[in-house]
């Protein structure tokens, strides 16, 4: 599995309490059990926090978001992963 693969894959568990569409970053982290301050490991290894990548890669104009699929993959595109 690559990175990508496996950062989605992640990515989609950690967000399976989210309820969308969602409308702003304030809804994502309402479903995340740290909220901005969650992060994603990969091998043992925290690799992203969440509230870094949503001010690195997220612009209120991308609201609305239908699904944790759709961020998911807005992250990794603009991440260039």
């Amino acid at each position: 599995m690559g990175m990508r693969d496996e950062l989605f894959s992640k990515w989609i568990e950690a967000m399976k309490e989210v309820k969308f569409p969602v409308s702003s970053v304030d809804e994502v982290y309402a479903g995340l059990p740290k909220g901005a301050e969650s992060n994603i490991s990969v091998g043992g290894l925290v690799v992203c926090n969440t509230g870094d990548l949503f001010g690195r890669f997220i612009k209120p104009t991308d609201f609305p978001i239908e699904s944790a699929q759709a961020l998911a993959n807005l992250i990794l595109d603009r991440a260039g992963l």
